[in-house]
């Protein structure tokens, strides 16, 4: 039963004396890097440290990515891209708000084909 406690003992002082060496290192690391300001946080990762820093997209943080509009030739109203109706012709890709435009031009693009 003594083996089984001072073994106990032994890996209780082992795990403390790495903790306070952990400890050490992270307050190593933290004064090498205080002046940095996008300091987000550190890993420790089978025993390596390592500093985590945000990710800045072209010098701004958590904006939003830009919308790409386009422009509806039947009514002139303006939506994002996405979020358009889209048809092809002659090579050129042309946006819609609504199912309505859409027939409609594809309509008139008809009458202007019999026509020619």
């Amino acid at each position: 039963m003594d083996f089984i406690l001072n073994m106990f003992l032994v890996i209780v002082l082992v795990s403390l004396f790495n903790l306070v060496r952990y400890v050490f290192k992270i307050r190593k690391i933290m004064k090498m890097h205080q002046d940095n300001p996008n300091i987000q946080g550190i890993s420790i990762v089978n025993g390596e440290i390592k500093v985590i820093e945000k990710k800045l997209n072209a010098g701004v943080l958590n904006e939003a990515p830009a919308k790409e509009l386009v422009k509806d030739i039947i009514c002139d109203k303006e939506l994002e891209k996405k979020d358009a109706y889209r048809v092809f012709k002659d090579g050129k890709e042309y946006y819609f708000c609504s199912w309505e435009c859409r027939e409609k031009f594809l309509k008139q693009y008809a009458e202007e084909e019999g026509s020619i």
